[in-house]
């Protein structure tokens, strides 16, 4: 009976929004014994439910607006393996790297202080090389 009851919640923390395999473990775990949580933890993985790759994939996806060490971080925090997260961020090129910031500086309202917005970029998690690129692209649109 425990193990319906536990494969249900899961099953109903998975409807309502993505997580990674720590996580869920960790929600889980507050619950229900650690040998009912792994059983169904491997139950989720088995039926695709639980997939840390594909997770990690669209969590970066749906995160444009950050980069790639903001998303490292957050991808960490949520308890994904460092293989997976890498694999995740090999996608995040540097062309979308570029794009994505470009987007994110054409929004901020103090992108004429150059340092300003070269901090601002970096604090979303781009790297100085794309943060100074970006600004340099976006101050050539506004005078061209």
């Amino acid at each position: 009976m425990e193990k319906a009851e536990a494969l249900a919640y899961a099953l109903r923390l998975l409807s309502q929004r993505a997580m990674s395999r720590a996580r869920l473990r960790e929600k889980l775990l507050g619950r229900f014994p650690e040998g009912e949580v792994e059983r169904v933890l491997a139950r989720l993985e088995e039926l695709g439910y639980l997939d840390d790759r594909a997770f990690a994939e669209a969590f970066v996806a749906a995160r444009r607006k950050y980069g790639p060490h903001k998303l490292r971080h957050l991808l960490r925090a949520q308890g994904v393996a460092e293989e997976v997260v890498e694999e995740a961020l090999a996608a995040y090129g540097e062309e979308e790297n570029l794009e994505a910031a470009l987007r994110v500086l054409r929004r901020y309202s103090r992108r004429q202080d150059k340092a300003k917005a070269v901090r601002f970029l970096q604090g979303r998690g781009f790297p100085l090389s794309v943060a100074l690129e970006a600004y340099r692209l976006v101050k050539e649109e506004e005078s061209g």
